[in-house]
Protein backbone atom coordinates (compact mmCIF):
# COMPACT_ATOMS: atom_id res chain seq x y z
CA UNK A 1 0.00 0.00 0.00
CA UNK A 2 2.79 2.40 0.90
CA UNK A 3 4.51 1.62 -2.41
CA UNK A 4 1.30 2.43 -4.32
CA UNK A 5 0.87 5.74 -2.50
CA UNK A 6 4.49 6.64 -3.23
CA UNK A 7 3.99 5.85 -6.92
CA UNK A 8 0.85 8.02 -7.07
CA UNK A 9 2.53 10.92 -5.29
CA UNK A 10 5.37 10.87 -7.80
CA UNK A 11 2.89 11.27 -10.66
CA UNK A 12 1.39 14.40 -9.11
CA UNK A 13 3.06 17.64 -10.15
CA UNK A 14 2.95 19.34 -6.78
CA UNK A 15 3.98 22.84 -7.89
CA UNK A 16 1.13 22.98 -10.41
CA UNK A 17 -1.28 21.50 -7.86
CA UNK A 18 -0.34 24.11 -5.26
CA UNK A 19 -0.82 26.89 -7.82
CA UNK A 20 -4.26 25.50 -8.73
CA UNK A 21 -5.28 25.35 -5.06
CA UNK A 22 -4.09 28.92 -4.55
CA UNK A 23 -6.08 29.97 -7.65
CA UNK A 24 -9.27 28.43 -6.24
CA UNK A 25 -8.65 29.81 -2.75
CA UNK A 26 -8.07 33.30 -4.14
CA UNK A 27 -11.31 33.05 -6.11
CA UNK A 28 -13.15 32.01 -2.93
CA UNK A 29 -11.69 34.45 -0.41
CA UNK A 30 -10.14 37.46 -2.14
CA UNK A 31 -11.77 40.50 -3.80
CA UNK A 32 -12.05 40.34 -7.57
CA UNK A 33 -9.17 42.68 -8.41
CA UNK A 34 -6.78 40.83 -6.12
CA UNK A 35 -7.90 37.46 -7.47
CA UNK A 36 -7.25 38.63 -11.06
CA UNK A 37 -3.78 39.89 -10.13
CA UNK A 38 -2.89 36.64 -8.39
CA UNK A 39 -4.33 34.54 -11.23
CA UNK A 40 -2.14 36.39 -13.75
CA UNK A 41 0.94 35.79 -11.59
CA UNK A 42 0.10 32.09 -11.32
CA UNK A 43 -0.31 31.78 -15.08
CA UNK A 44 2.39 34.06 -16.47
CA UNK A 45 5.19 33.04 -14.07
CA UNK A 46 7.06 31.47 -15.75
CA UNK A 47 5.95 32.95 -19.12
CA UNK A 48 6.91 29.81 -21.09
CA UNK A 49 4.09 28.82 -23.51
CA UNK A 50 1.83 31.45 -21.97
CA UNK A 51 0.86 32.89 -25.34
CA UNK A 52 -0.20 29.58 -26.90
CA UNK A 53 -2.54 28.79 -24.00
CA UNK A 54 -3.82 32.33 -23.44
CA UNK A 55 -7.33 31.75 -24.92
CA UNK A 56 -8.01 28.95 -22.44
CA UNK A 57 -6.74 31.08 -19.56
CA UNK A 58 -8.93 34.04 -20.54
CA UNK A 59 -12.01 31.82 -20.78
CA UNK A 60 -11.16 30.30 -17.40
CA UNK A 61 -10.99 33.80 -15.93
CA UNK A 62 -14.32 34.67 -17.53
CA UNK A 63 -15.96 31.59 -16.03
CA UNK A 64 -14.44 32.43 -12.65
CA UNK A 65 -15.85 35.96 -12.72
CA UNK A 66 -19.32 34.85 -13.87
CA UNK A 67 -19.72 31.94 -11.45
CA UNK A 68 -21.27 32.40 -8.02
CA UNK A 69 -18.95 31.36 -5.22
CA UNK A 70 -19.56 27.80 -4.10
CA UNK A 71 -17.40 24.98 -2.78
CA UNK A 72 -18.13 22.72 -5.75
CA UNK A 73 -17.18 25.41 -8.26
CA UNK A 74 -14.00 26.17 -6.31
CA UNK A 75 -12.99 22.52 -6.75
CA UNK A 76 -13.93 22.63 -10.46
CA UNK A 77 -11.88 25.78 -11.04
CA UNK A 78 -8.93 24.23 -9.23
CA UNK A 79 -9.08 21.15 -11.50
CA UNK A 80 -9.36 23.27 -14.65
CA UNK A 81 -6.47 25.50 -13.56
CA UNK A 82 -4.33 22.46 -12.69
CA UNK A 83 -4.98 20.87 -16.08
CA UNK A 84 -4.20 24.15 -17.86
CA UNK A 85 -0.90 24.49 -16.01
CA UNK A 86 0.04 20.90 -16.87
CA UNK A 87 -0.52 21.65 -20.57
CA UNK A 88 1.31 24.97 -20.40
CA UNK A 89 4.35 23.48 -18.66
CA UNK A 90 4.61 20.44 -21.01
CA UNK A 91 3.75 18.03 -18.18
CA UNK A 92 1.26 15.95 -20.17
CA UNK A 93 2.31 13.51 -22.87
CA UNK A 94 -0.53 13.90 -25.38
CA UNK A 95 -0.84 17.68 -25.40
CA UNK A 96 -3.00 17.64 -28.55
CA UNK A 97 -5.70 15.61 -26.82
CA UNK A 98 -5.24 17.54 -23.57
CA UNK A 99 -5.88 20.89 -25.25
CA UNK A 100 -9.05 19.55 -26.87
CA UNK A 101 -10.33 18.06 -23.60
CA UNK A 102 -9.64 21.32 -21.75
CA UNK A 103 -11.43 23.34 -24.44
CA UNK A 104 -14.43 21.00 -24.19
CA UNK A 105 -14.55 21.30 -20.40
CA UNK A 106 -14.30 25.09 -20.53
CA UNK A 107 -17.02 25.19 -23.19
CA UNK A 108 -19.42 23.22 -20.99
CA UNK A 109 -19.01 25.53 -18.00
CA UNK A 110 -19.16 28.55 -20.29
CA UNK A 111 -22.52 27.41 -21.69
CA UNK A 112 -23.71 26.44 -18.21
CA UNK A 113 -23.22 29.99 -16.99
CA UNK A 114 -25.00 31.37 -20.06
CA UNK A 115 -28.10 29.19 -19.71
CA UNK A 116 -28.13 29.63 -15.94
CA UNK A 117 -28.42 33.39 -16.47
CA UNK A 118 -30.74 33.42 -19.50
CA UNK A 119 -32.93 30.34 -19.07
CA UNK A 120 -36.11 32.47 -19.20
CA UNK A 121 -36.07 32.73 -22.99
CA UNK A 122 -35.07 34.96 -25.85
CA UNK A 123 -34.28 38.62 -25.14
CA UNK A 124 -31.91 41.34 -26.31
CA UNK A 125 -29.56 40.54 -23.44
CA UNK A 126 -29.62 36.83 -24.25
CA UNK A 127 -28.76 37.52 -27.90
CA UNK A 128 -25.88 39.79 -26.91
CA UNK A 129 -24.44 37.27 -24.46
CA UNK A 130 -24.94 34.44 -26.95
CA UNK A 131 -22.53 36.33 -29.23
CA UNK A 132 -20.08 36.72 -26.34
CA UNK A 133 -20.26 32.96 -25.67
CA UNK A 134 -19.78 32.20 -29.36
CA UNK A 135 -16.73 34.49 -29.51
CA UNK A 136 -15.26 32.82 -26.41
CA UNK A 137 -15.80 29.43 -28.02
CA UNK A 138 -14.13 30.69 -31.19
CA UNK A 139 -11.13 31.73 -29.09
CA UNK A 140 -10.89 28.22 -27.66
CA UNK A 141 -11.17 26.61 -31.09
CA UNK A 142 -8.61 28.96 -32.59
CA UNK A 143 -6.27 28.29 -29.66
CA UNK A 144 -6.53 24.53 -30.18
CA UNK A 145 -5.65 24.90 -33.86
CA UNK A 146 -2.88 27.49 -33.51
CA UNK A 147 -1.06 25.61 -30.75
CA UNK A 148 -0.81 22.49 -32.88
CA UNK A 149 2.31 21.60 -34.82
CA UNK A 150 2.07 20.28 -38.35
CA UNK A 151 1.07 21.17 -41.87
CA UNK A 152 -2.24 22.97 -42.20
CA UNK A 153 -4.51 22.93 -45.22
CA UNK A 154 -4.62 25.87 -47.61
CA UNK A 155 -7.17 26.70 -50.26
CA UNK A 156 -6.72 27.63 -53.88
CA UNK A 157 -7.75 31.26 -53.35
CA UNK A 158 -4.99 31.98 -50.80
CA UNK A 159 -7.50 32.84 -48.10
CA UNK A 160 -6.97 31.90 -44.48
CA UNK A 161 -9.14 28.78 -44.09
CA UNK A 162 -8.57 28.71 -40.33
CA UNK A 163 -10.12 32.14 -39.90
CA UNK A 164 -13.09 31.19 -42.07
CA UNK A 165 -13.60 27.93 -40.17
CA UNK A 166 -13.42 29.64 -36.77
CA UNK A 167 -15.91 32.33 -37.83
CA UNK A 168 -18.26 29.70 -39.26
CA UNK A 169 -17.98 27.68 -36.03
CA UNK A 170 -18.77 30.79 -33.99
CA UNK A 171 -21.88 31.38 -36.08
CA UNK A 172 -22.99 27.76 -35.63
CA UNK A 173 -22.53 27.97 -31.86
CA UNK A 174 -24.46 31.26 -31.73
CA UNK A 175 -27.36 29.62 -33.58
CA UNK A 176 -27.25 26.57 -31.31
CA UNK A 177 -27.25 28.71 -28.17
CA UNK A 178 -30.22 30.74 -29.41
CA UNK A 179 -32.09 27.60 -30.50
CA UNK A 180 -31.57 26.01 -27.08
CA UNK A 181 -33.25 29.03 -25.46
CA UNK A 182 -36.53 27.91 -27.05
CA UNK A 183 -36.32 24.38 -25.65
CA UNK A 184 -38.66 23.63 -22.71
CA UNK A 185 -35.89 21.96 -20.70
CA UNK A 186 -33.68 22.65 -17.71
CA UNK A 187 -30.52 24.77 -18.13
CA UNK A 188 -28.38 21.67 -17.59
CA UNK A 189 -29.94 19.94 -20.61
CA UNK A 190 -29.53 23.10 -22.66
CA UNK A 191 -25.85 23.18 -21.66
CA UNK A 192 -25.39 19.52 -22.58
CA UNK A 193 -26.92 19.99 -26.04
CA UNK A 194 -24.68 23.00 -26.76
CA UNK A 195 -21.70 21.14 -25.34
CA UNK A 196 -22.23 18.15 -27.65
CA UNK A 197 -22.19 20.44 -30.69
CA UNK A 198 -19.08 22.20 -29.38
CA UNK A 199 -17.33 18.88 -28.74
CA UNK A 200 -18.08 17.77 -32.31
CA UNK A 201 -16.65 21.02 -33.70
CA UNK A 202 -13.55 20.87 -31.48
CA UNK A 203 -12.92 17.33 -32.63
CA UNK A 204 -13.57 17.65 -36.36
CA UNK A 205 -12.29 21.12 -37.31
CA UNK A 206 -8.68 20.68 -36.03
CA UNK A 207 -8.62 17.19 -37.54
CA UNK A 208 -9.55 18.69 -40.91
CA UNK A 209 -6.80 21.28 -40.70
CA UNK A 210 -4.11 18.72 -40.05
CA UNK A 211 -5.23 16.07 -42.55
CA UNK A 212 -6.34 13.59 -39.89
CA UNK A 213 -9.80 12.86 -41.26
CA UNK A 214 -10.15 9.54 -43.02
CA UNK A 215 -12.65 8.79 -45.80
Amino acid sequence: MAAKLTSISRQIHWSSLIKAVVFAAAWWYLPTWLFLALACIIYFVPPFEARNNLPAFLVLLGISLATARAAVMAAVLAVLCYYLLLIKDFLVVDRKLARTVLAMALSFFLFREFFLSWYAGLSAGALAWAWVMAIAFGMLLNGVIVARRGKEVSDEHDRDPRRVAVLASMLVMFEILVACLFLPVDFIYQSIIAFLVAALILDLVPAYFFHELEP
